[in-house]
């Protein structure tokens, strides 16, 4: 199966470290102190969702102040697969595409494509009506599928019907990070 993906920069090695140093208290707490057995690649569905945001001067702005014209700007939204959520994408990382990925590796979008796009049209309001003021006409200009990569760090035997405890792990090194 052939699927658009963005870039792998984080390497299995890298991964496996990243994994066995997070939460170190924790899960000697919660795994008693358990070693990963196994780090796997996989694949969540997200979908990158365009906009385009017009802003008409209020009334102040056009008799007052004599601004008469609209701006107009585009922003993405990048909506997770498996529930839902959408975060402002500030700079888009590479995408290559992947060649022979197993059924198994990949995990597809659970909701449907008018709640993500609802739901990223409310976020780009409460963001650019924060920052801008004024209530903003917004319309969607396309959305694609795109696959994120993450290294799935596994603690101690995967065995069906039991407990496992993991750690994922973003392989392609890119973060959420709250600005607001």
């Amino acid at each position: 199966m052939d699927i658009k993906a963005f870039s792998i920069k984080i390497d299995k090695e890298e991964a496996t470290k990243l994994a066995e140093s997070r939460g170190k208290w924790l899960r000697r707490l919660l795994c008693g102190g358990k070693t990963i057995s196994e780090v796997r690649l996989h694949f969540v569905e997200c979908k990158l969702i365009t906009y385009e945001i017009t802003h008409r001067p209020s009334f102040l702005d056009k008799f007052i102040f004599r601004k008469s014209q609209e701006k107009k700007q585009k922003i993405t939204m990048l909506a997770d697969g498996t529930n839902g959520s959408v975060a402002w994408v500030d700079s888009m990382p590479g995408m290559v595409m992947m060649d022979n990925v197993a059924e198994s590796q990949v995990q597809y979008v659970e909701k449907d494509d008018e709640y993500i796009i609802n739901k990223g049209r409310g976020i780009a309001l409460k963001v650019v009506h924060r920052h801008a003021g004024g209530i903003p006409e917004i319309k969607m200009l396309n959305i694609d599928s795109v696959f994120r990569p993450y290294w799935i760090a596994f603690f101690d035997e995967v065995i069906e019907g039991k407990k496992v405890h993991y750690c994922p792990v973003a392989a392609d090194g890119c973060g959420i990070h709250r600005t607001i």
